[in-house]
């Protein structure tokens, strides 16, 4: 884990990517009982979770949020934040093999009887891989499974031969996902089996048998964002993982990604206490897709021998590879007075899913008087392997000062399995670039505004070169430019979402700000 203390500029701005809705609230709001909460919350007076209580955030696979984003004038968290797996969404698992196809017509073959007397070859799809997750940092999907084939039986006047067709590959596992660290890769699916041993029956030979081969496992997402800088946002989800090669029975579809961690922002204007706990966990990958089992067809020649060389066996197929993990979401703490953090916060990636079972092979066996004795059988595919771990997330904590500052938290931003960890940060901000000497002065008209806003000035002289930002309650930059002071200043607010915004003014090392709502 990495902590890094850092002084930075009062105007710190914080950005975050969703799409929630907004919440105005003219008094308190106090968590007594378990809720389910997502959106941005601004709150004239204090929000409170009581001891026990637990809010739950939404998921963004429910809402398209996954962030529960509070700004109050005091906040206290003493019950449990609850982030987990509510961040960007792992993708879908890949389906199982389940084509047959055959280059002499003979795709029935493989579960029954096709042009008996003649030759022929047959067949079977591998696992088709899943799909990417969703995030900057989204695990990506790993490859399809290739194709088993072998020859059909062929009805012979002195002595039948019994056809062998050996089992798909299955689907590669999901990368894991990434956000403060990095996740892994996903690993290769399982082989198709071609093994089979025969005893007093002869195999056709007008084909190779040919196993299928396991897809590769998909690679991980590179991590994004900063340790300690103004972004934070949602864990990343992990790719679905592969489906299971086909043989005689068709396999299962592999399961879905894990979900990222959430994203937890609070801002407090006066004070923030941390006493309970705060989380943002990736989920865990899931299983890959079970291979399908080999089998054998029904006797197909009408002789007096009803053998085992009469029939078409399988071997069984590789099962998919496990699905990639979800990565750990965002903690972003800040208090424009004083903070004290001794709760826990935890952002820790997912570990990777496990394989499906691999597919078993068959058997016959035949004695006959006359007939002779024959044994056949078939063997088993392998399993696939894991898919990929989910790197641990990013927590920050911005405070005003940091004498003014109590912070000995358990922080975990580990990252599943052999994934990287995240990281953690404190910045602690400083107005010492900013010239104390004398205010500067100005007016903002109308407030509140819905178009058009207009700023003039009071004590500045005419032909000055100074900044302005807008920026919205959390300090996010929503625009800046350049200017020389002297006649009003009017900027256009009609795309501006409905809420609280600050104009920060900057001349000759002199700042001012002065809030405004758009309404």
């Amino acid at each position: 884990m990495k902590k890094i203390l850092l002084l930075a500029l009062l105007g710190t701005a914080f950005t975050a990517k969703s799409q929630c809705d907004t919440t105005y609230l003219q008094q308190g709001k106090t968590i007594a009982f378990d809720e389910i909460m997502s959106g941005v919350y601004y709150i004239d007076g204090t929000f409170k979770v009581n001891e026990g209580i637990t809010v739950y955030v939404n998921p963004y696979a429910s809402n398209g949020c996954g962030t529960l984003e509070i700004h109050a004038k005091k906040i206290i968290i003493e019950g449990t934040i609850n982030g987990d797996y509510a961040g960007y969404s792992g993708g879908n698992g890949g389906y199982s093999g389940s084509t047959v196809n055959s280059l002499t017509g003979d795709q029935n073959a493989l579960t029954g009887c096709s042009n008996k007397d003649n030759s022929g070859i047959v067949s079977v799809e591998g696992g088709k891989s899943g799909t990417d997750g969703m995030g900057n940092g989204r695990g990506l999907k790993g490859a399809d499974g290739t194709s088993g084939s072998g020859p059909k039986q062929i009805c012979q006047s002195s002595s039948d031969a019994f056809g062998m067709i050996a089992g798909s590959g299955g689907a590669g596992g999901g990368g894991g996902a990434s956000y403060g660290g990095n996740g892994t890769a996903g690993k290769k699916g399982g082989n198709g089996s071609s093994a089979y041993s025969n005893s007093g029956a002869p195999i056709s030979t007008a084909y190779p048998v040919v196993a299928g081969l396991g897809g590769n496992g998909g690679n991980p997402g590179a991590s994004y964002g900063t340790e300690f800088g103004a972004d934070i946002s949602l864990g990343s989800g992990g790719a679905g993982a592969g489906g299971g090669g086909r043989s005689y029975a068709t396999g299962t579809n592999g399961k879905k990604g894990g979900n990222g961690g959430g994203l937890v922002i609070l801002h407090a204007e006066n004070n923030l206490t941390i006493s309970g706990t705060i989380t943002v966990n990736g989920e865990n990958g899931k299983n890959g897709g079970d291979a399908g089992n080999g089998g054998a067809t029904p006797k197909c020649c009408s002789d007096l021998c009803d053998d085992c060389g009469e029939a078409t066996f399988s071997s069984g197929a590789g099962a998919g590879s496990g699905s990639g993990a979800g990565s750990g979401g965002g903690i972003l703490l800040k208090s424009d007075n004083t903070a004290s953090v001794t709760g826990t916060l935890s952002a820790t990636g997912g570990t990777g899913g496990t394989s499906g079972n691999a597919g078993a092979g068959t058997s016959c066996s035949y004695s006959a008087t006359f007939c002779g004795s024959q044994s056949i059988s078939t063997g088993t595919g392998a399993t696939g392997e894991n898919g990929g771990d989910g790197g641990g997330g990013r927590i920050k904590l911005f405070v005003e000062s940091c004498s003014a500052t109590t912070e000995n938290a358990t922080v975990i931003v580990n990252g599943g399995g052999s994934a990287e960890q995240g990281t953690f940060a404190k910045v602690c901000n400083s107005n010492l670039s900013v010239s104390e000497t004398e205010t500067l002065k100005f007016s903002v008209y109308p407030n509140p505004a819905t178009d058009i806003v207009s700023v003039t000035f009071v004590n500045v002289p005419e032909g000055q070169n100074g900044s302005v930002q807008i920026q919205d309650a959390l300090g996010r930059i929503i625009s800046e430019e350049l200017f020389i002071s002297g006649n009003p200043i009017s900027f256009d607010i009609r795309n501006l979402n409905a809420g609280l915004y600050f104009i920060n003014i900057e001349i000759n090392n002199q700042a001012s700000s002065l809030k405004f709502i758009k309404k």
